[in-house]
């Protein structure tokens, strides 16, 4: 099987007759660069929240320029690289954007397909590719070009500005897809020389004896400057100690960064036991594998964000999940199951999941923690407080102190993220409301019904009590409060990203802690 998987790999990226020329064309690559239309769901935007974005507004090109369906290409009849790798760059730009923006990358490849960590001790930046990510779209061009446009334009901001380590997260992809091949020769043919020369090392994650035999097959036309940087690494732990040599606490943090689908499996391989989300206490889950992620929309930046909690709440942001609310306890089990076993392992999702599968199974993760998002202590605290459904600053009050004072971060960086997506949705849904674009008989998600749906995964009691029970009103009114005024300054207790060339900082506001 090894030796028919190279042969195919072979026919499909380096025999001439087999592998057409790397060209737009052949891909199926749309490199016609226009305006997009823009559909926006989230709240407004700040001039400030995307570099990229506003580089959008001063590439001029990219708002004229029809670019040939076949790549530039020289007198000799080669691509013209640079200029096919401008093109890529440019059409990748308008790519950029945020939940519903038509064709715009999603969120979530930052955390999960193309992964920056860093810099390791001798301060170069370290980079994880995980293409398992993109297994469900391997049968759609059109997907795997966004992906490829994603891809070359954050490698843009990471090759092209200095010394870098790449590290590719080998998780069974098969790459004699015709598809995968051709592009990543194309990709070789258009990359400047920075790539090669910036690059210091180039670790693959996991070799399968099999996948070493394919790599032979690009041994052609793959270049000296980056054969002699390729190595193979077995485990995670092996690489952490590459990149710091003696630093175990800076081995952990790098270690946090890898994938729970790439922990899990060099869990399997070195004999530990596989690390799944369901029921484990949320520190456990953020200090293991938790994702550091920049809300593109407001440039909130949330360290140590549940890979879950990302993946179900940007997918359900991208397809209008709020027309999906009334359905979530009408849901075809088996489909809840597939999404709830996806999430448990870290998987990518399936692509046309059910929207009310979807909300169950983020109800699922979130009422199995085994606390509530804003802690047990809340109900003591209206109690103490006496605080009444109605009192709205009493509940701004409590909020507030609870974020900057008693609860633990994970929790509140948790509780502030499902807050703001919740009131997303509920104003993608008033908006809908107002333009009359909701038929008789909707169910609109406002501030009240995401309280009722997802009340206990933000306050709940220890043991539920008639007293409990008499406090449970004023627990949802409070949730209700912090759902409408999600994105209100003063329950802000992080960084905002600033964008500075190609590469993103954190910036704090007057608001930290």
């Amino acid at each position: 099987r090894t030796t028919e998987t190279a042969l195919k790999v072979w026919r499909s990226a380096v025999l001439p007759q087999a592998r057409p020329p790397a060209s737009a064309a052949c891909l199926g690559m749309s490199l016609t660069v226009c305006r997009r239309s823009m559909t926006v769901r989230k709240s407004a935007r700040r001039a400030e929240d995307t570099h990229i974005m506003a580089q959008r507004k001063s590439f001029v090109a990219a708002e004229t320029l029809s670019v040939p369906a076949e790549l530039p290409r020289s007198v000799e009849g080669t691509l013209d690289s640079d200029t096919s790798y401008q093109m890529v760059l440019a059409e990748a730009r308008l790519n950029v954007g945020h939940g519903g923006i038509e064709g715009a990358f999603p969120e979530e490849w930052d955390a999960q397909l193309l992964v920056e960590c860093g810099f390791n001790a001798d301060g170069e930046r370290i980079v994880l590719f995980c293409p398992k990510f993109l297994a469900p779209v391997l049968d759609d061009p059109n997907e795997l070009d966004r992906a490829f446009r994603f891809i070359i334009l954050k490698m843009d901001g990471y090759a092209m500005h200095g010394k870098y380590v790449f590290v590719y997260c080998y998780l069974g992809m098969d790459w004699s897809d015709p598809g995968l091949a051709q592009r990543m020769r194309l990709a070789y043919d258009i990359l400047p020389e920075q790539y090669a020369e910036n690059l210091t090392h180039f670790y693959v994650l996991h070799p399968t004896s099999g996948f070493r035999v394919s790599m032979w097959t690009f041994w052609s036309w793959m270049s000296t400057s980056i054969w002699g940087k390729l190595e193979y690494v077995h485990n995670v732990e092996a690489l952490c100690q590459l990149m710091y040599p003696g630093d175990l606490g800076t081995q952990a943090e790098l270690h946090r960064r890898f994938p729970q689908i790439v922990q899990r499996q060099d869990a399997g391989l070195t004999g530990h036991q596989a690390a799944v989300v369901f029921g484990i206490p949320l520190g456990c889950i953020c200090h293991s594998f938790g994702v550091d992620f920049t809300d593109q929309t407001t440039g909130r930046w949330y360290p140590r964000l549940p890979p879950a909690l990302i993946f179900l709440c940007e997918a359900m942001e991208r397809e209008a999940a709020d027309d999906h609310i009334a359905d979530i306890y009408d849901v075809d089990a088996a489909s809840v199951y597939r999404v709830v076993q996806a999430v448990d392992e870290g998987q990518p999702l399936e692509r046309n999941m059910s929207m009310p599968a979807l909300w169950c199974a983020l109800k699922l993760f979130l009422d199995c923690l085994p606390s509530p998002l804003l802690s047990f202590g809340l109900m003591d605290e209206l109690k103490q407080r006496n605080v009444g459904e109605a009192d709205v600053s009493a509940h701004r009050a409590l909020l507030k102190e609870a974020f900057h004072q008693w609860l633990p971060r994970e929790e509140a960086y948790v509780a502030l993220y499902l807050a703001s997506f919740l009131h997303t949705l509920c104003e993608n849904a008033r908006e809908k409301r107002e333009g009359s674009e909701a038929k008789a008989g909707d169910v609109a998600l406002t501030p009240a019904l995401a309280a009722k749906v997802f009340g206990a995964s933000f306050a709940r009691p220890r043991e539920m009590s008639r007293e409990a029970r008499r406090w449970s009103p004023a627990a949802r009114a409070l949730v209700e409060t912090l759902v409408r005024e999600a994105e209100d300054p003063e329950f802000w207790i992080g960084s905002h990203a600033v964008y500075e060339g190609s590469r993103a900082e954190e910036s704090s506001d007057e608001g930290d802690t």
